[in-house]
């Protein structure tokens, strides 16, 4: 599972609004097509996080795109992004180019049938050959004495046909024929501007856009400028080895009043850099690299805690990149070894750390540790939780403890249904300067990387803590980035009166990476409720919580069953209570469902007496139910009261079926063992069964 913290910070990783899967970051790119660590194409999209591509994708409103290429270089002069993007559609063609000073340049006509196999042929190359030695250098002592930049490729490339992606940087050699002179031209010299050159015969200018909507205004930048001034000084002193600011920027950082306008902790987003770049390669030469990387600043600072913090993350991103994102279940044995081996390490480093870090106040060991317990052969829910609890009391207003908590907490690592929100709950009653907010902030970080941006079909948000939340975090950090954020949520929620106060309250200052993945898209169509009447909005709101209650109640009782079945009776009671008080909220009598697994969760637990008056009141609903007359006759013989149980086996075995009624196999074969185990019970009491 590959999730970094520039996901959460730019719109630019996937192009949603001409559906193109590409990821603009050229993170996994990189992961699949390594390249040095001193080339000057690695560090380069981290320059330029927010690029004119990334608008121009997210605006796009053409007919739909079957085929397309995407080229992003840096300009000659300053370094600035440029882009060819190529569109293939059905009724035609076009190439557009973009520069930051040229957005509105027209686009030019092409012919469809050209720029088609121009993409074909560039998706079918073969990988630029990686340069001999050090290749060609830049900048001699860029990086440091002896630490050149590289300049061995010239951008990236994107396509997409056929339902088939691929990205990948650009060789030098195959955009400029023979960029570096001291060797001789091979197959791949000027392949890539030969392919275009052929996509582009008889082009013809036409008018600028894709895009049938105007250009988006302008955005505020101010947060987005700062985190990203603080990411380029921590990713240049990992880059130049220069170990010493780095433990004098961590150490400044650990002040926790250093954040920025929007009230992220600094100290947040210089462990990030940390954390993230440790890329996903297999390459074990990349990885050794990465090793001495750290041994090296372990050395040069023996006693430094985020030294070993830094080692810890290396080992964190190889294990998960050896876990891969395939169900545990079907990770080849030798990977998860491999795994568990690199995450026992990381945690023996972490033990060595705990008391220092405490004493130094550094709040992101409880995120580390909860960063690492998941990938370890001792992960549990629970353990989980016993962290957060820990870190909650020694940092109680650390954001990120709470979001790897939270995220960690999820129903895809078999957490409770409730349990991220009971993590933003718990957040919220600390009652720190920042506790009122963390409710606003937990759900806002899970609905960018858990929920798909629809937090309020996918989660437990409740909109009306959530609003009184933000109010809290608006009112102490009034930044743009939290105004934008609120009124995204607040169209979300379909609460368009709250969300046209906050855009009058915003103003000019639009922060378009504040509005989920449909960035400067979602703002436009947001805006355009502001003055919808707002008369149904309660009424819709009831509606939407209703779907969403439901789904949650089945969601509840097949967790309580799942955890029943695995022996966790204690969660499997709380899990079916909360069902419980849903359907008081949802129906108008009690339930079977709830009902009966409330009866089998108390019979696990021994406490019969318990067990047969939740079955009875769950046969005054579902009388026919005859599993309900078996299991109170099970609770009977457990009190030693045999006639009254024998009386409810003789009920089930005059109520069930003959024939088994489930058509999907799995449930088939349920009821197929329920059977044999009632006819078990029956014989013992000499009944007759129908079956």
């Amino acid at each position: 599972m590959s999730y970094r913290f520039l996901a959460s910070l730019l719109v630019c990783c996937a192009a949603h609004g001409a559906e193109l899967p590409w990821d603009l970051s050229y993170a996994s790119a990189l992961r699949d097509h390594p390249i040095a660590e001193n080339e000057f194409m690695r560090i380069w999209p981290q320059q330029h996080p927010q690029r004119p591509i990334h608008q121009k994708l997210a605006q796009y409103a053409g007919e739909p795109i079957e085929a397309s290429m995407l080229i992003e270089q840096p300009d000659g002069h300053a370094g600035d992004p440029i882009a060819q993007w190529f569109i293939k559609t059905r009724n035609g063609a076009q190439l557009c180019s973009f520069h930051p000073k040229r957005m509105n340049d027209p686009c030019q006509k092409l012919d469809p049938a050209r720029v088609e196999a121009a993409i074909r042929d560039v998706l079918h190359m073969s990988d630029p050959w990686p340069p001999r030695g050090d290749g060609l250098v830049a900048e001699k002592d860029y990086f440091g004495p002896g630490k050149p930049m590289l300049l061995n490729y010239s951008g990236y490339v994107s396509v997409y046909v056929d339902g088939v992606m691929s990205q990948r940087p650009v060789g030098g050699d195959e955009w400029a024929e023979r960029l570096d002179k001291s060797r001789p031209a091979g197959a791949e010299a000027g392949r890539m501007q030969q392919a275009l050159a052929r996509a582009m015969e008889g082009a013809v200018v036409t008018e600028p856009a894709p895009a049938a909507r105007p250009v988006a205004p302008a955005q505020d930048n101010t947060e987005l400028n700062a985190r990203n001034a603080l990411i380029a000084e921590v990713q240049g002193y990992l880059q130049k080895a220069d170990y010493k600011s780095l433990e004098a920027l961590r150490k400044r950082l650990l002040d926790q009043t250093q954040r920025t306008g929007s009230g992220v902790w600094k100290l947040a987003i210089f462990y990030n850099q940390l954390h993230w770049r440790p890329q996903g390669t297999r390459d074990p030469a990349f990885w050794t690299r990465m090793e001495s990387e750290a041994r090296a600043w372990e050395k040069q600072f023996p006693k430094s805690s985020v030294a070993r913090m830094y080692h810890v993350y290396v080992l964190l991103g190889r294990a998960t990149t050896f876990r891969g994102t395939a169900n545990f279940k079907d990770v080849p044995g030798e990977d998860a070894a491999r795994m568990l081996a690199d995450t026992r390490e990381a945690m023996g480093i972490l033990n060595t750390l705990e008391k220092p870090m405490l004493k130094e106040r550094d709040p992101e060991f409880y995120k580390a540790m909860l960063q690492v317990l998941p990938y370890t052969d001792h992960y549990s829910f629970l353990g989980v939780t016993h962290l957060l609890a820990d870190a909650r009391k020694e940092f109680p207003n650390y954001h990120e403890t709470y979001f790897s908590a939270a995220f960690f907490s999820t129903e895809m690592w078999a957490s409770a249904p409730d349990a991220v929100d009971d993590i933003a709950r718990s957040a919220m009653s600390m009652r720190t300067a920042d506790s009122d907010a963390m409710y606003a902030r937990v759900y806002w970080y899970m609905s960018q990387m858990a929920y798909d941006d629809k937090l309020f079909d996918n989660s437990l948000a409740d909109w009306s803590e959530m609003k009184t939340s933000f109010d809290a975090l608006v009112d102490r950090y009034p930044d743009p980035w939290n105004l934008n954020a609120y009124a995204y949520f607040a169209c979300q929620a379909g609460d368009y009166a709250t969300m046209a106060g906050l855009l009058n309250r915003i103003g000019e200052r639009r922060v378009f990476t504040s509005w989920g993945r449909g960035g400067a898209n979602a703002y436009e169509e947001c805006a355009r409720h502001a003055g919808d009447d707002t008369s149904h909005y309660l009424a819709d709101l009831r509606e939407t919580v209703k779907k969403r209650q439901l789904r949650v109640f089945y969601r509840y009782i097949n967790y309580a069953a799942q955890t029943r079945k695995e022996g966790k009776y204690g969660e499997s009671l709380r899990i079916v209570r909360k069902a419980e008080e849903l359907n008081r909220v949802l129906f108008s009598k009690p339930s079977m469902m709830v009902q009966y697994h409330l009866g089998l969760t108390l019979h696990a637990l021994k406490r019969y007496d318990e067990a047969l008056q939740a079955l009875s009141l769950g046969l005054q609903s579902q009388p026919g139910y005859a599993p309900a007359y078996f299991q109170r006759g099970l609770a009977y013989e457990a009190l030693g009261r045999r006639e009254e149980a024998r009386g409810q086996f003789e009920t089930a075995a005059g109520r069930m079926p003959a024939e088994i009624t489930s058509r999907e196999p799995a449930q088939r074969e349920a009821e197929a063992q329920e059977r044999r185990t009632m006819s078990a019970k029956f014989r013992e009491y000499g009944i007759s069964a129908p079956f």
